[in-house]
């Protein structure tokens, strides 16, 4: 064989191996696949021992046990010694057949909804008391206008039931402010009059009796026996203006006290200069220390706050942040720490006036009207004021308002005739059904809209109404629906429907037509104990058949496949050898021709 034809079988050999190859790799490809079918043949058969049917269990009279596929009619039809049980779409309906609606839809009321289920009423002759079903809705609309009326009475303390009081002519705490501090504001004022070229004044105290008389040069202190005696004359200088201090520091009892500016003052006893703010606290002249000590008591932090008389309305607040440390000192308010508005107390007030005062931050002049507003003015408060109760105007206005009283003329109760039934048990199941429908009403509810289920396909799992209504309370659910095990199966598993029960909660109700002792509870299709759950041996057989017939094919093939394999084999270790000797030639020829030219 010369060397280009063995070089040609050679290449045709690699060929047939190569396609020889390629061959084995497609079979073992495909028998790959059939582990992968037999796989999912495992997988489906498997499944099908898993699956379950839902069964429903009932009674007969004789207590025999009977149990179906179940299904929507066989829920919700009447039956002896069966629970009620409702299907509830996602809106919240109660699901009926197609006749409940039909019955429903004719009916005007429950006697005629029971009379299409075949339950005739028969009237015993007999009354009862009960609910009256229009007082909710009248009581409540009574109780708003009560409301409404309630608030309209006419309140004692209403200030338009009381005219306003004068301030009373005597004042026994102001009097005795006056005669115990007396030669002090005399002096300081006197002196202050001297100074501001003004020629003196008298006192009086609320009953009339004059109390001192001051000059720029002199001060006359009468008795406080009222006899008209002078008990004291005491000639003046300018340095006895510093006496206002004096008439200032006897309101207030011992101890420190603070400034809405933030200094502290301290009252001590004694008698010294204008800042040492002290009391002069002897009993002479007519009794001064134990009076003005009763009178710093009543405005000490002991008691409730005293507040001036002058000023009490915010419109007329005189201060700003900006404003001068003395404005701020005069002035009726303040600012608290929250930066807000507050009107100084009586005892406050005494405590800034005292300092601005001391510390010569007022002129003459302002000392001077300080002074004497605070006596003729800011000390009012100490009079006593009675208002006066309009008796005849309040009676008047409570009779006009208690003649509006709302009443409520709806009884809460009224007497019913009471019915018995062809079929309490019966009766009893399709009551419980119409109030789930219509509500608490034995009178139908013209409020609802008529609504229908459809569905887009045996297996929908949803329940689609016409109507985009959400006041009606029922559904129909058609009857190939109604009557299919599969889709309530379907719908319960999947959660796209539910359950409800009927539960009796009170006594006996077989004769009761309301929902007094009745309700619709929901519940989970696994709890209910006439539900159960068995294997579906139809389902099993055929998957069964199935797996068998597809293990049956596959072992087949896989067979096959192995045999074609072993060929393909046997094939490739002949094209080996061959391949193999037509090497042999081709080296042996090549050796042959270089030794040739080589010699």
């Amino acid at each position: 064989m010369g060397l280009a034809a063995s070089q040609a079988k050679l290449l045709s050999i690699t060929t047939r191996l190569s396609d020889n190859e390629l061959r084995s790799q497609t079979i073992t490809a495909a028998k790959m696949a059939l582990s992968n079918q037999t796989s999912a043949a495992s997988k489906k058969y498997i499944n099908a021992l898993n699956s379950t049917e839902l069964l429903y269990g009932t009674y007969d009279m004789n207590g025999n046990k009977t149990t179906v596929a179940l299904t929507g009619t066989a829920l919700s039809e009447y039956a002896p010694l069966k629970n009620q049980y409702a299907l509830i779409n996602s809106a919240g309906q109660v699901l009926v057949s197609e006749t409940q609606a039909n019955y429903y839809e004719k009916s005007q009321n429950i006697n005629d909804y029971l009379a299409f289920n075949g339950i005739d009423r028969i009237d015993t002759g007999k009354t009862r008391t009960v609910t009256n079903p229009d007082y909710e809705d009248a009581y409540n609309e009574w109780q708003d206008e009560y409301d409404k009326w309630i608030i309209k009475k006419p309140d004692k303390n209403d200030p338009i039931y009381w005219e306003e009081g004068k301030i009373s002519t005597t004042s026994d705490l102001y009097d005795k402010f006056l005669w115990s501090t007396a030669a002090c504001y005399a002096g300081a004022l006197g002196a202050l009059s001297g100074l501001l070229g003004l020629p003196g004044e008298q006192l009086y105290d609320s009953s009339g009796n004059l109390v001192v008389e001051y000059t720029p040069s002199y001060v006359n202190l009468y008795s406080d026996d009222k006899s008209g005696e002078i008990i004291l004359t005491e000639p003046l200088s300018s340095k006895n203006k510093d006496c206002y201090s004096h008439v200032l520091s006897h309101l207030l009892n011992l101890g420190d006290y603070k400034t809405t500016t933030g200094q502290t003052i301290t009252i001590s006893n004694g008698y010294g200069s204008k800042n040492n703010y002290e009391h002069w606290w002897e009993a002479y002249p007519n009794n001064r220390g134990p009076l003005a000590a009763e009178l710093a008591n009543v405005l000490s932090e002991n008691n409730d706050p005293i507040y001036y008389c002058c000023q009490t309305d915010p419109a007329n607040v005189d201060i700003t942040e900006s404003s001068s440390e003395a404005e701020k000192l005069m002035s009726d308010y303040y600012f608290d720490e929250n930066g807000e508005v507050k009107t100084k107390s009586l005892q406050q007030k005494i405590v800034d006036l005292n300092y601005a005062m001391c510390s010569d931050m007022l002129s003459n002049q302002e000392l001077y009207d300080c002074i004497q507003h605070f006596v003729n003015e800011d000390l009012k408060v100490l009079f006593k004021a009675s208002d006066v109760f309009l008796e005849d105007k309040y009676n008047d206005d409570y009779e006009e308002w208690l003649s509006e009283k709302p009443t409520l003329d709806v009884p809460p109760t009224i007497d019913e005739i009471v019915y018995e039934y062809s079929d309490t048990d019966k009766a009893q199941w399709y009551v419980n059904l119409w109030h789930r429908m219509n509500g608490a009403s034995d009178e139908k509810d013209g409020n609802q809209t008529t609504s229908t289920t459809n569905t887009t396909g045996y297996w929908n799992e949803m329940i689609h109404n016409e109507s985009t209504t959400t006041t009606q309370r029922w559904a129909v659910l058609e009857d190939g629906l109604m009557n299919s095990s599969k889709w309530l199966q379907n719908a319960l598993t999947q959660g796209t429907v539910t359950l409800e029960q009927v539960q009796f909660t009170g006594e006996s109700t077989e004769s009761n037509t309301g929902l007094k002792d009745v309700s619709w509870k929901s519940i989970i299709y696994s709890s209910a104990q006439d539900i159960t759950e068995q294997t579906d041996e139809t389902v099993i057989a055929k998957a069964e058949a199935e797996y068998e017939r597809a293990q049956n094919d596959i072992e087949a093939k896989d067979k096959q496949f192995d045999n074609m394999l072993k060929l393909l084999d046997t094939e490739h270790e002949a094209l080996q050898t061959e391949y193999e000797s037509v090497q042999q030639v081709i080296n042996k020829n090549i050796s042959r021709t270089l030794k040739i030219y080589s010699a």
